[in-house]
């Protein structure tokens, strides 16, 4: 064996969570035992690892998870200096998106997003169709919840509640301003305070709860990064909420995850792909699931029925979403309940899609009566949906009065999809060159336009 500098990452983690070598060496052999493996290391083994050697795999894997439950924080195997050094000239940088277990992936996908220097690597990441390939359900990796014996402080129902109430809040943080605001703040969140709850010592059950919890954290987080416009990041975050929700066992959660999935992947032009994941969503639902959950994975097949032209199957979606819908019963909440501004608003786009202008303007109207001003993006871009059914029908003063809306709420909002509607806007305005109001709305577009760049 060749001769090796000290390891003293390992030594400074020892040094931090008060362990011997003896005492890392058995929370190895006692995680290798509960993954199948007959592992018999000592101090005298940890004592060489000290010095530089560096064991097989997957010893440097089960060193970070026993010395991230005994810290408190995530520990990555790179981190513990133990892995086998890269091949080849140049070592590369791991992908995050390499690492199998979500919850580590989900600390280094958000450590680098908070950190100004490393973030733009991350926000530049590429969109790719070979990330929608999803293994089965029944695949699913096994929960690893931490040994509530294991350390003092544990996790309980109260922190359970903690993140469903931080759900909550930045659901409407993101629903009333978009994207663009408090995504950071909820990926610090999620690489601080979550973190820690999710490695303490818990029960299966609470470990389960806290995952669906992160899991729903995390979808949340995705929803905002696409609303950012970082779409391949976006989709990252997607795929470690899916498997955070597998970890929880939580069909309802990865069910309505694929949706968002399905609705990203239309938005970029692949109705095909789209349409899968709105089958594998439902596919995957458990039979007893709530009618809210039903109508909302529903609404969205039926959308990619019309995106894939098979507008026989999309009205049947639609019907069967509406029925689903008066049988809900679930308690409101972002993961729970499905408003029925939502349901119109997206059997609208159903309706365009299949080129029936006339009932995606019923649809709207409907939406607009069940939305209300401090929902902030929803409000505008349903207003703005409007507009743009109306001047198609010709209907242009009534169609200015709903941009006007929209534009009251645009200086609030930063979201890709409020900026796509201004540019639609513009578009459609400049088509009336002689028509004052067109004029007088177009020129007010383009100053509160000026004025958020200048902002920004």
């Amino acid at each position: 064996m060749s001769r090796r500098a000290p390891n003293r990452q390992l030594s400074t983690l020892l040094a931090e969570v008060g362990w011997s070598a003896g005492d890392l060496a058995r929370a190895v052999n006692s995680l290798g035992k509960a993954v199948g493996l007959t592992l018999s290391y000592d101090r005298t083994s940890v004592a060489h690892w000290l010095s530089g050697s560096r064991p097989q795999a997957p010893v440097p894997d089960l060193a970070a998870r026993a010395l991230s439950r005994r810290s408190g924080r995530v520990v990555a195997p790179e981190d513990t200096g133990l892995p086998q050094p890269p091949h080849g000239h140049a070592a590369r940088r791991p992908d995050p998106l390499d690492e199998s277990d979500p919850l580590r992936r989900l600390t280094s996908l958000c450590r680098q997003d908070t950190d100004p220097a490393r973030r733009p690597s991350l926000t530049a990441s590429a969109y790719t169709l070979t990330a929608l390939t999803l293994s089965d359900w029944a695949h699913r990796p096994k929960s690893t919840a931490p040994d509530s014996g294991q350390r003092a402080a544990s996790s309980s129902s109260s922190d359970v509640r903690i993140l469903r109430e931080m759900t909550e809040v930045f659901a409407a943080l993101g629903s009333a301003h978009g994207g663009g605001h408090a995504r950071s703040a909820l990926a610090a969140y999620l690489t601080d305070d979550a973190e820690r709850m999710l490695i303490a010592p818990a029960t299966s059950a609470i470990h389960s709860q806290l995952c669906t919890a992160a899991a729903q954290l995390t979808h949340l987080l995705a929803v905002m990064t696409e609303d950012t416009g970082y779409a391949g990041l976006a989709q990252r975050y997607y795929r470690t909420a899916l498997d955070l929700a597998h970890q929880a066992d939580d069909r309802a959660t990865y069910a309505v995850t694929l949706r968002a999935m399905s609705l990203q992947a239309l938005r970029l032009g692949h109705p095909p792909q789209a349409h899968t994941l709105a089958e594998t969503a439902l596919d995957t639902l458990s039979p007893t699931a709530d009618g809210a959950t039903r109508s909302f994975l529903l609404a969205q097949r039926a959308l990619t029925f019309a995106a894939v032209r098979q507008p026989r199957r999309a009205r049947e979606d639609l019907r069967a979403a509406d029925q689903q819908h008066e049988r809900a019963s679930s308690p409101p909440g972002p993961f729970t309940s499905y408003p029925r501004a939502g349901l119109d608003y997206h059997t609208a786009r159903t309706f365009n899609a299949l080129g029936e202008p006339g009932h995606a303007l019923t649809s709207l109207s409907q939406a607009a009566r069940h939305r209300a001003p401090a929902q902030g993006k929803a409000w505008a871009l349903t207003h703005a949906r409007l507009a743009e059914a109306r001047v198609n029908l010709g209907q242009l003063e009534a169609a200015c009065d709903h941009w006007h809306t929209f534009l009251d709420h645009y200086p609030s909002l930063r979201s890709t999809q409020v900026d796509e509607a201004l540019t639609r806007l513009r578009q459609n305005a400049g088509a009336f060159p002689r028509q004052a109001r067109a004029v007088s709305l177009l020129h007010r577009a383009r100053t509160l336009e000026r004025q958020s760049r200048h902002c920004g």
